[in-house]
Formats: C-alpha cells, sequence, structure tokens
C-alpha cells in the first residue's frame, strides 16, 4: 500500500515526478524467490520494454531480497535499456 500512497502524492522515490504528469503502467511481484525467478523477471521485463517503459521502481522486497538477487533483477531491466530506481517509499 505504501508503494501506491507514495506513487499517488509523488513522495518520496516518486519526488523526481513532481513537475511531470505520469501513468502507472504494471504492478507486480517477480516471485524471486523461486528457482525460475531470472526466468520470470526477463518475461516481464520484455512485457515492459514492449509496452515503452522507459523506468522501473523497484520496491523495498527487490531491493532488500532475501534471496540476495538485486543485482540479477537489476541487471535484466538495465539490460533492456531501462533505468532502474531502487525504492518506492
Amino acid at each position: 500500500m505504501g508503494c501506491f500512497k507514495a506513487y499517488n502524492n509523488k513522495d518520496k522515490h516518486f519526488s523526481r515526478y513532481k513537475e511531470s504528469e505520469t501513468e502507472l503502467q504494471a504492478f507486480f511481484s517477480c516471485n524471486i524467490c523461486s528457482t525460475e525467478s531470472k526466468e520470470n523477471i526477463t518475461t516481464l521485463a520484455t512485457r515492459l520494454k514492449d509496452a515503452d517503459v522507459k523506468i522501473v521502481h523497484l520496491g523495498a522486497c527487490a531491493v532488500k531480497c532475501k534471496a540476495d538477487k538485486l543485482s540479477e533483477i537489476k541487471e535484466v531491466f538495465t539490460t533492456m535499456d531501462m533505468e532502474v530506481v531502487e525504492g518506492t517509499h
């Protein structure tokens, strides 16, 4: 719920958009702890790229990933030319 509140108020990590019109295009869970996590994230990143998404904000669950896969998550998005922001709120 904190992610949506921060987005709607253009607060915290979304404050960079205070003077911009934005549109939330997707909200997802990466299921990073699964054994197919990289495949899941790659599929998701491909769909976001096809939708012309330029910036991906990673929530606390990914940033503080207990499976220690933050760099893996970021690499998938950055190799598809998407900017990755660590954090939402």
